[in-house]
């Protein structure tokens, strides 16, 4: 397996079906659970299995997260207590006896619902062995009413990981709420059959956070990384002494900031590459971006250099002129309303033809203009989770151009 570009045809993908986790959303907890608004669950299931039809029209090959992690415990069932107790460590359970209660719990299921039940969340009454409790019983009323939160953000696999090469590496969210999402990503790569060929990126652990949305590969030695609200330069610093250095999976980093939004958290969410030749990029950041370039320096050491111009930076690497297309047709008030619907957050099934949402009609519309081909499909439930096709997919395999 192999990942050389973000735009090589896609060979392998890894999604998560939306679940009931989504149903676990409350408008009391919608910021701490990192969304804006409450999809429709059936809905937003209709959208994603039409999502998922239109790449295996493509010949890709789609996995989902859920069947792969089942297959895990089903295969090593010696493996389910320190899933489980990976996930408690995260779950800020600080009384001992609840912890143990949750355990048992956990353990007395078998690996699908395991794995659906640390999805979803687990409900603080559903463990009914601590209602004998009536201390406890009368403080889950007032309570955060969960003992393990609902993980509504992982149909968003993207962030959980990237494929540098033949390298994966597992990300490091930033925020509380979406850390236990990679658990089920380093079981995967360390004991599935579907990451077999893929070696660990970065062997220490990655300061929080490195995202997926903020990682874009140009070419086998060329890699993009935001500077996000949601990536660090702790992280960058800390994958960029190993991939190019230590492992020298790449030649050169080129790290854009973009300004620390919500509306943007990843650099994803305002650029993508749709072809050879051709970036897409919300035109309200254009001016508002620092870029700078990370290459491998003298004893060991990453050098960086300022630069004043990305598109420069993409040429030169890239070796020939690029377009940088402005969604919206460049007009600030079309631009911001279909950037908020993800219009930029495009997913590239081979060079030239991406998966879009069909909502965003004015970027659609110009895309085809400058020879791109989109496939688009019906997005208005996914995208209250402020996310697209591309935050919707893992690759893991694509044809090297």
């Amino acid at each position: 397996m192999l990942v050389t570009s973000d735009i090589g045809k896609l060979k392998k993908v890894v999604v998560h079906r939306p679940g009931e986790e989504l149903e676990y959303l409350t408008p009391k907890y919608l910021e701490e659970l990192l969304f804006d608004e409450i999809p429709w669950l059936e809905r937003a299931r209709e959208e994603h299995d039409k999502f998922v039809q239109i790449m295996r029209n493509e010949g890709v090959e789609v996995l989902y997260i859920t069947d792969l992690m089942t297959e895990v415990l089903e295969k090593k069932p010696e493996l389910r207590e320190s899933f489980i107790i990976d996930h408690l460590d995260l779950s800020h359970i600080a009384n001992p006896t609840t912890r143990e209660t949750v355990f048992h719990y956990l353990m007395e299921k078998d690996s699908k619902a395991i794995v659906e039940t640390l999805i979803r969340g687990l409900k603080k009454d559903y463990v009914q062995t601590l209602k004998k409790n009536k201390s406890l019983g009368d403080l889950t009323k007032y309570n955060f009413p969960f003992y393990l939160a609902p993980l509504p953000s992982m149909y968003f696999t993207r962030d959980q990981g990237v494929t540098i090469g033949s390298h994966f590496i597992v990300g490091s969210m930033f925020n509380d709420t979406r850390k236990r999402e990679t658990l089920f990503i380093k079981y995967i790569l360390e004991h599935h059959e579907a990451f077999k060929g893929l070696e660990k990126g970065v062997d220490i652990e990655i300061p929080p956070g490195l995202e997926g949305g903020d990682v874009i590969l140009i070419s086998e030695n060329t890699v993009i990384i935001g500077l996000s609200e949601r990536t660090t330069v702790q992280a960058i610093e800390t994958v960029a002494q190993t991939i190019l250095v230590d492992k020298k999976l790449v030649k050169e980093i080129i790290v854009v900031q973009i300004p620390p939004k919500r509306a943007y958290m990843h650099l994803d969410t305002v650029f993508t590459m749709v072809d050879y030749d051709k970036f897409l990029m919300y035109p309200g950041i254009k001016d508002r971006i620092f870029t700078y370039i990370l290459t491998p320096g003298k004893n060991g050491v990453v050098q960086a250099k300022s630069e004043k111009s990305l598109k420069n930076c993409l040429e030169r690497s890239l070796n020939r002129k690029i377009n940088i297309i402005y969604s919206g047709e460049d007009d600030p008030i079309i631009a911001a309303r279909e950037q908020w619907g993800d219009s930029t957050n495009t997913l590239a099934i081979s060079p030239g033809k991406v998966l879009v949402y069909n909502r965003n009609t004015v970027t659609n519309k110009q895309l085809r203009k400058e020879g791109i081909e989109t496939l688009e499909f019906e997005g208005s439930e996914l995208v209250r989770g402020r996310g697209g096709p591309r935050c919707m997919s893992m690759p893991i395999s694509r044809e090297k151009i």
